[in-house]
């Protein structure tokens, strides 16, 4: 390992991330408080006095449990989350060299080598290096050498096949200054990477992403493919930082720059302004390795690199945004749990204070409370009818899926030699499948969270907990193993198969130079001229059966794959949807149910107090008026961190 020569040393959290995470304890601890029944509601020897007044506010409440861990989680992501950059690049355009190069491993990734088809490397910040490979059913991974990453991830360079065909991913970690400010890289696989599956592999991982790194030379202009690419990623990501390697390599690399500019202004308008990075990985290991020994160059040789504007893009514009994100979905968990209780202690002073009018409004509530359990009650039926609404864009985002699959293949099939579509073709439909797999989970997840907001709007109570949310599509288990290709033989035979074999590894024109050599007389001279044109004709007609072989042999086996997808997939699909809406039901009637319970104590309390004589009423009304303050004090807090995050998150991309 080498020492990073960078002088960026561990990213400061963001300005507001304590006060955020102060917040979510806070209100967590309340929640907790509150959702054990008889339990010691008192202060806490670690928390103020607004807080623990809040906790007590709540102690005749009822507050489900999962809600304090939902917050917790949320305050989890701010402290753990980072920014997933996705590297994508043509093969040895120098991903896996920029990569080691950013986080100052040299050697790290296999560089000589391609990445595996659907075989992604994850790069994350870690006190010590380690790698994990994860295989086919395996979620908690198997370590690895660190040293032996191309063993799992990579291709064969002769047979071009991969060493390991059960590995899904690889995980590195690595001590790095760029990554320990919030980033996570990811590099893609490296086979024609924008070209066929790999594309599709990569357009659907850019889903999940936070940005996209896009890797080219200085030797020559983006080609067709990578514009396409562009295009296409538009619709997927907004963030996108591209970078120009190799300076070091190619004198000529400015003019290149300047060009790929314009074919971004014409193909891609919406990144023509974006931000560019000349660097050379080459240099970047050199002044690493400088400053390791102490050399006062080393930072000279930093400069010359050009990767200083390049890791200070990727901390200030991807990893601060990624954080101001993840703070503000924080402060929407502890406002949507907290408001409800703030809301319960307001009516509660109400009825302390004897206020005529909160009877009647309790009891509207409770009667509407009671309309929404009904078995006919308006939100089952949209919850039916949203259910079958995602039921069906699944299914449809999967069939366009796999018509693009069949088309990729059609396109391959009408275009590449035997050779290469025999060796290319099943690779790209593997990436295909994965990348419709990625589609297809994410589509799901999406799917949901929509889901349950909607029901959250029309019931007015939350939908989604951590247990509906992980609910996902299965992966079945006979697309584990993809099918596979069987290639079929030429069974001629005979002198005819003889000249088909003889012919194209002797060649037309060395077969008849050495027939002339034989027959001088000009008796023989029609002969020779007559063979070689038979010749040519049979080597043509060899040439013309063999790409119909391998055509036949790529239609099949695309069939075959395709069967197995459109049999395996729609079901799971019905399966997933079914699950997700009998879960969503369920903790919709929980909840329904919990609170109009919570309301009938109400209203029995209220009216207990409006027998009361006033006077009783007063130790106990400027205790819950207290309460309500600690529960305003805390939603305040939380609109003043929100409204100061705003302005960073409206900022320009």
């Amino acid at each position: 390992m080498t020492a990073d020569a960078t002088p960026a040393p561990r990213a400061p959290e963001h300005p507001l991330q304590p006060a955020v995470l102060r917040l979510a304890a806070d209100a967590a601890g309340l929640l907790e408080r509150a959702a054990r029944a008889g339990g010691d509601a008192g202060p806490d020897g670690g928390r103020d006095a607004g807080a623990a007044g809040a906790a007590r506010a709540v102690e005749e409440t009822p507050v489900p449990p999962e809600l304090a861990e939902a917050v917790r989680a949320e305050a989890a992501r701010v402290r753990g989350g980072a920014a997933v950059l996705v590297v994508v690049g043509e093969k040895k355009r120098g991903k896996s060299s920029l990569i080691n190069a950013l986080v100052a491993s040299p050697g790290l990734l296999p560089v000589e080598v391609d990445v595996a088809t659907g075989v992604h490397l994850v790069v994350r910040h870690a006190e010590e290096p380690y790698a994990v490979a994860f295989l086919e059913g395996d979620t908690a991974g198997q370590p690895v050498p660190v040293g032996a990453i191309g063993e799992y991830a990579a291709l064969d360079p002769v047979t071009q096949e991969p060493y390991r065909r059960d590995v899904r991913h690889v995980e590195v970690g690595v001590p790095s200054a760029l990554l320990s400010s919030g980033l996570v890289l990811v590099d893609t696989p490296g086979v024609g990477g924008l070209v066929s599956g790999h594309a599709r592999i990569t357009m659907a991982t850019l889903t999940r992403a936070d940005a996209l790194v896009f890797v080219v030379n200085g030797q020559s202009e983006f080609t067709a493919s990578e514009l396409r690419f562009l295009e296409q990623a538009t619709e997927r990501i907004a963030e996108v930082v591209f970078v120009l390697t190799q300076t070091d390599k190619y004198g000529s690399w400015e003019q290149v720059l300047e060009r790929n500019r314009q074919l971004l202004a014409e193909h891609a308008p919406r990144y023509a302004g974006a931000a560019w990075f000349a660097v050379s990985s080459r240099a970047k290991e050199d002044a690493d390795l400088a400053a390791a020994s102490g050399d006062p160059v080393a930072g000279q040789r930093l400069a010359a690199s050009g990767f200083p504007p390049l890791l200070a893009a990727l901390s200030d514009r991807v990893a601060a945004r990624a954080a101001e994100l993840r703070l503000a979905n924080c402060l929407r968990a502890v406002t949507s749990v907290v408001a409800p209780l703030a809301a319960a202690q307001e009516r509660r002073l109400r009825s302390l204070r004897q206020d005529p009018a909160l009877q009647e409004e309790v009891q509207q509530r409770r009667d509407a409370l009671r309309a929404l359990q009904g078995e006919d009650a308006a939100w089952r039926r949209t919850l039916t009818r949203s259910s079958r609404a995602l039921e069906r864009r699944l299914r449809l985002g999967f069939q366009r899926n796999v018509n693009d699959l069949r088309q990729l293949a059609d396109e391959k099939m009408a275009s590449a030699p035997p050779a290469v579509l025999a060796a290319e073709l099943s690779r790209d439909l593997e990436a295909g499948v994965e990348a419709i797999w990625l589609d297809l989970d994410t589509a799901a997840r999406q799917g949901t969270a929509e889901l349950a907001a909607e029901m959250e709007r029309a019931c007015g109570v939350t939908a989604q907990d951590a247990a509906v949310a992980e609910l996902a599509l299965a992966r079945p288990r006979r697309l584990e193993a993809l099918p596979t290709a069987l290639r079929s033989e030429d069974l001629n035979g005979g002198v005819l198969g003889f000249v088909e074999r003889v012919v194209p590894s002797w060649g037309a024109g060395g077969l008849a130079a050495g027939v002339t050599m034989l027959f001088t007389s000009s008796v023989a001279a029609p002969l020779v001229a007559g063979f070689g044109m038979v010749a040519l004709l049979t080597n043509r007609r060899r040439r013309r059966q063999e790409l119909i072989r391998a055509r036949g042999d790529a239609a099949r086996f695309t069939a075959r794959l395709i069967a197995e997808l459109t049999t395996e997939i729609p079901p799971e699909i019905s399966r997933t949807v079914e699950e997700i809406t009998e879960n969503l039901a369920a903790r919709l009637t929980e909840r329904l149910a919990a609170q109009r319970a919570a309301l009938e104590d109400e209203l029995a309390l209220h009216q207990k107090n409006l027998a009361t004589a006033a006077e009783q009423l007063g130790r106990e009304r400027e205790r819950t008026r207290r309460r309500v303050e600690a529960l305003e004090d805390l939603l305040a807090r939380s609109r003043d961190l929100g409204a100061r995050l705003e302005p960073a998150q409206a900022g320009p991309r």
